[in-house]
């Protein structure tokens, strides 16, 4: 039997015991807490870098949609019903394929295109987005709206328009970076017409939408011999406008709308003579005013030689409201 003696001493062994009992508990308890924490800390790394990522390749796969659809209506000259439910629909297709490769990762991912239009600035597109990512417990929720550049030297996207107008009337081709119309711009007007339409015979305007550097745009006129004005020309650019037609419209065939929108010269062909005089006219070599098919819109200009060679002689026709946004003289 177990004397006083022996119950002390079993209690005081207990009593030593029991701390360090305690603090292995604790010290298993902090460990696994510690795991835990360090399991969900990667976890939401993972579930952040998901959303950054798709973030970051949003605007990457747009302007694919965007180009996709230009390329559309180039090669078949029919316009877009409804660009801006067409482009949407492509654009959450593609992003409903990208999210899907997280699936074996053992994460919910979905990016939803809530909408796409026109941007404050009209070389860009608007488009409103969801971003829901979800590993276990974790949940990461993003609204973004993001703005797709339309202009892009490695990625360009071209100018649907023009293959519209002209389908029909012989169609427009493309050479390099340019469009040529041949005889089908002069058929498009004769057939709306369209006093002295010969002078768009052989026509061209740039394919690809560039920015003009030219900014403010009376710089094309306030240099010697319009180097600026031949300058803009031979690259291609396109500029701001209150009357021209944004890029979604232009995948619609509408030469002009209500949004804010671009404009492009289209350059008749050079003539082997000098013998344009200020007194004759013929269409505004404005695209939205050539391409403006709602009533009286496609009204005259006179001729300004902007580049000789001698051998050739350079010509536009501008109304004197472009006159004066380009910096030329009013006639």
């Amino acid at each position: 039997m177990m004397d006083n003696k022996g119950y002390i001493m079993s209690l005081s062994s207990f009593f030593l015991i029991l701390p360090a009992f305690l603090l292995v508990m604790f010290l298993v308890d902090v460990s696994a807490n510690e795991a835990h924490l360090q399991e969900t800390t990667l976890n939401s790394h993972d579930v952040v870098g998901v959303a950054t990522d798709l973030e970051t390749n949003l605007p990457l796969i747009g302007r694919e949609v965007l180009r996709n659809k230009s390329l559309e209506v180039v090669c078949s000259g029919i316009p877009l019903s409804n660009s801006r439910k067409d482009v949407k629909e492509e654009f959450q297709n593609r992003m409903n394929n990208y999210c899907s490769k997280y699936a074996d990762k053992g994460m919910l991912v979905e990016c939803i295109i809530l909408d796409v239009d026109n941007s404050y600035d009209p070389f860009c597109v608007e488009v409103k987005s969801i971003i829901n990512v979800e590993k276990g417990t974790l949940k990461h929720n993003v609204n973004l709206t993001q703005n797709i550049s339309l202009t892009n030297g490695s990625f360009p996207i071209y100018d649907p328009l023009p293959f519209v107008k002209c389908r029909g009337h012989g169609g427009a081709t493309i050479k390099g970076e340019r469009i040529f119309y041949g005889s089908s711009l002069a058929n498009y007007l004769q057939s709306r017409g369209i006093k002295n339409y010969g002078a768009y015979e052989n026509a061209t305007s740039p394919l690809s939408i560039k920015k003009c550097p030219y900014d403010p745009y009376i710089m094309h006129g306030n240099t010697n011999e319009l180097i600026n004005l031949k300058n803009c020309i031979d690259n291609g650019f396109y500029h701001e406008s209150n009357d021209g037609a944004c890029f979604l419209c232009r995948l619609e065939g509408k030469g002009i709308c209500s949004h804010y929108g671009m404009e492009i010269f289209i350059i008749p062909a050079a003539t082997v003579s000098s013998c344009l005089n200020n007194s004759s006219t013929a269409p505004s070599s404005v695209d939205h005013v050539i391409f403006n098919d709602t009533g009286n819109g496609t009204y005259s200009g006179h001729p300004i030689l902007y580049f000789t060679d001698g051998n050739q002689y350079f010509n536009l026709y501008l109304d004197d409201s472009h006159r004066q946004k380009y910096g030329m003289p009013i006639f």
